[in-house]
């Protein structure tokens, strides 16, 4: 998905958010600042957003030296969510459909997002259940995975990597043949979760992780590892969370992807003809249109 002109005013907003979390000095601020509106300018609508934001947070960290401004909010947020890890997987489990439940809560989790001010992750799960998702094709991800040698999870922020790791578990335990590999971002972008925010999770236990090996606040493939490259070409099955692996991703037409996401921004709304902001489920939209 390439840019739409309600990107823009998004771009800069969250470009100011990083650069005040990056550093004090105004001096940098306002030199900074006019490199993201040329930045803007030269790539214009051509590129999916994530690809021009790993630009614009290239230059926000030469310029402050400052290579992780959301490292904090990504410790909270994953202490945060740890606190009711144990919570949310007890209701998950005991529900009817434990896997789809998971799904659920694990696209709700798309909405803890330290970038977005004004988006707050409700912790009423009867209230997520309840929605369901706007577009739902849970009916085709299910009959895929007992066809599924190997599942990869693109993820997305700290904070919802909790919820990540429910649903790996549900997996694992209803899908036990299942290799399954988690892949998280190469280096520190925004919020988006890396190696080290993982912490002490024990992920190592249910999968195997590795890294994009790249920046991008998605997943550009000529940018990639040749690691990730390789377990993303093997894949039977992918499941790329939040907007900017969507944004990235979706162009492929690639029916293995499900994308998992809350939709929160009015350009992916309009591109979806979604009417309101909630879960989604589904693949490719070429590949639904074909």
């Amino acid at each position: 998905m390439n840019t739409f002109p309600e990107c823009f005013p998004c771009q800069l907003e969250t470009a100011l958010n990083a650069l005040k979390k990056a550093t004090k000095d105004e001096n940098i601020k306002r030199k900074v600042m006019l490199e993201v509106l040329k930045i803007l300018l030269d790539h214009g609508y051509n590129y999916p957003p994530p690809k021009v934001f790993k630009e614009i947070m290239k230059t926000i960290k030469n310029s402050t030296y400052n290579y992780d401004p959301y490292k904090e909010d990504k410790k909270e947020q994953n202490e945060n969510m740890l606190k009711l890890y144990a919570q949310f997987k007890k209701e998950i489990i005991k529900s009817d459909e434990p896997i789809l439940k998971a799904l659920l809560l694990s696209g709700a989790g798309n909405l803890i997002d330290a970038v977005i001010n004004n988006t707050t992750f409700t912790m009423d799960l009867n209230s997520i259940f309840k929605k369901g998702f706007l577009i739902d094709e849970f009916c085709d991800f299910k009959k895929e995975l007992p066809k599924a040698h190997t599942l990869l999870l693109i993820a997305d922020n700290s904070g919802e990597i909790v919820l990540d790791k429910i649903l790996i578990e549900l997996l694992k335990e209803y899908y036990a043949h299942l290799q399954i590999f988690l892949a998280v971002r190469g280096a520190p972008v925004l919020n988006d979760v890396t190696l080290d925010d993982l912490g002490e999770m024990e992920f190592s236990d249910i999968c195997s992780i590795i890294s994009t090996g790249d920046d991008t606040p998605g997943v550009i493939l000529e940018y990639v590892s040749g690691e990730f490259k390789k377990i993303f070409e093997a894949s039977d099955l992918i499941i790329a969370k939040g907007q900017g692996n969507f944004e990235t991703l979706e162009s492929l037409g690639d029916p293995r992807i499900f994308f998992l996401f809350w939709a929160k921004c009015e350009a992916v709304r309009n591109y979806l003809g979604l009417k309101e902001s909630g879960p989604l489920l589904f693949r490719s939209r070429l590949c639904v249109k074909s």
